[in-house]
């Protein structure tokens, strides 16, 4: 009769002994976040997959977290189950080359529910693993003036690492435009002055109201994740009172069976003396 798998994969080894190798828990896709030269939001979507046959528990973790948000950034998968996890940077403009996301997982009982305490559990199986995914610019093209080498574009793989044609040195930050840098001498722009004034002031509307904007999603961001705590609390609270609920039965079912065996020892004892009695 077959055994069933442990949840280690045992495996035999070369010589025959058995060594414990480590399990893959979970599939990322993609491992290279591109982010576009952008001044507002920039939304990512990250797919997560449970590949091991038990339940999981993952978060996403990153080093930018005052620059991203992550929803969900934690929660439990089962066996061949997927999610998708939207990454947000709130500003463009704040994008650093140096930003990077973790993902972790490791084996959850079937019956734990809150997403943050069991983090800060034992890890009795002592399954824990780490993938890290990486951000960047687009690759740039090179000048036309040299057609004949070819531009270094990073190109993303079926199984989402990006080509090793791309290196750190091809992914460049795009250069500052001609007409921004200042001139060497003042432009006059006569007629068109009195325009370019008015977009100016329009400019900075449009400037102050994004402010204002991104200030009510960093917000409304704050109150979700506040919502999420007393969510995680909540659940806690709701295992506390099944707990309870399951001790109370057995408690009631231990109590009628000892109030049946009570009648029972009555009628005994009520017919051994109506016995007396007649004798």
């Amino acid at each position: 009769m077959e055994t069933k798998q442990s949840m280690d994969y045992i495996i035999k080894g070369p010589g025959g002994t058995t060594k414990p190798i480590a399990p893959k828990l979970i599939t990322v896709n993609p491992l290279n976040i591109i982010i576009e030269s952008n001044s507002g939001q920039i939304d990512k979507t990250l797919e997560l997959k449970n590949i091991y046959p038990c339940r999981i528990a993952f978060r996403v973790r990153t080093n930018g977290p005052t620059r991203y948000t992550v929803c969900p950034s934690k929660g439990f998968l089962s066996n061949g189950e997927k999610v998708a996890i939207q990454i947000t940077l709130i500003d463009g403009t704040k994008y650093q080359s140096n930003h990077q996301f973790i993902v972790q997982a490791m084996p959850s009982p079937g019956d734990f529910a809150d997403r943050k305490f069991i983090w800060k559990q034992p890890n009795f199986l002592g399954i824990f693993t780490n993938t890290r995914v990486k951000t960047m610019r687009p690759a740039q093209s090179l000048p036309k003036s040299n057609p004949k080498s070819p531009a270094k574009v990073s190109t993303p793989t079926d199984s989402g690492m990006s080509s090793p044609v791309a290196s750190s040195e091809s992914l460049v930050t795009p250069s500052v435009p001609s007409w921004s840098k200042s001139p060497s001498s003042p432009i006059d722009h006569g007629k068109f002055a009195e325009n370019i004034n008015d977009l100016s002031v329009q400019v900075k509307k449009a400037i102050d109201e994004k402010n204002t904007r991104t200030s009510e999603m960093v917000s409304v961001v704050n109150q979700i994740k506040a919502v999420e705590v007393d969510l995680d609390r909540q659940a806690q609270l709701v295992n506390e009172l099944s707990e309870r609920v399951k001790r109370g039965e057995i408690q009631y079912s231990n109590l009628v069976m000892h109030e049946r065996s009570l009648r029972v020892e009555l009628g005994r004892l009520k017919n051994n003396e109506a016995e007396s009695i007649g004798q």
